[in-house]
């Protein structure tokens, strides 16, 4: 009996030194917590820690690490090529803008603007023209975007809009940019509405 109390003992001592030994090497156990600083201030200036397995070894690491950014500048050239083969269209088409007002003109704040664009000596069909894309840019006398608004077909060469004008008491620029089949064209700062 004596001998089973004394063996009981020795196992509890045993565990009670190994769980110590255990609480020992884990810092969050004891009170301490890893030092975040380095993490947060990368986060902070949006510089991302590399996220790379640790299994690889650093020549591993380095060709990852390049073929991630060669897929980024991938994409990046094909964006921007996508943009740039838009943006710079070289069709021009054959179009002037015979005619371009607003109703009313000037307006009262808040008040609902039709712009009217009608065009006119096209050297492609009556069908192209009615196939147009045409919107109406609206920038305020600062130059700032204040609308962009879709303008749909009244017949075969005019196109209207309604510009909703929840804004502020201003001169305002409207540009028309149109597009179709044999290119595109814009016609800067054909008109000006006055919001009262």
């Amino acid at each position: 009996m004596i001998y089973s109390k004394f063996l009981l003992m020795l196992i509890s001592i045993f565990i009670s030194n190994a769980a110590q030994a255990t609480l020992a090497d884990c810092p969050a156990c004891v009170g301490e917590q890893p030092d975040w600083t380095e993490s947060a201030t990368a986060f902070l200036e949006g510089k991302p820690i590399q996220d790379t397995p640790s299994t690889l070894s650093g020549p591993q690491q380095a060709r990852l690490l390049n073929a991630q950014i060669d897929a980024k500048k991938k994409a990046s050239q094909a964006s921007n090529a996508a943009t740039t083969s838009m943006g710079n269209s070289t069709a021009m088409l054959d179009l002037d803008l015979s005619d371009i007002r607003a109703m009313p003109n000037p307006a009262n704040i808040g008040e609902e603007v039709e712009i009217i664009a009608v065009f006119g000596k096209a050297s492609f069909n009556s069908a192209t023209l009615s196939n147009l894309s045409v919107n109406a840019s609206i920038m305020n006398s600062a130059g700032l975007n204040a609308a962009r608004v879709n303008m749909l077909p009244l017949s075969e060469n005019e196109y209207s809009g309604i510009w909703n004008a929840s804004v502020a008491s201003d001169t305002y620029n409207v540009s028309i940019e149109t597009c179709g089949q044999e290119g595109a064209k814009v016609f800067n700062d054909a008109l000006q509405i006055r919001m009262e």
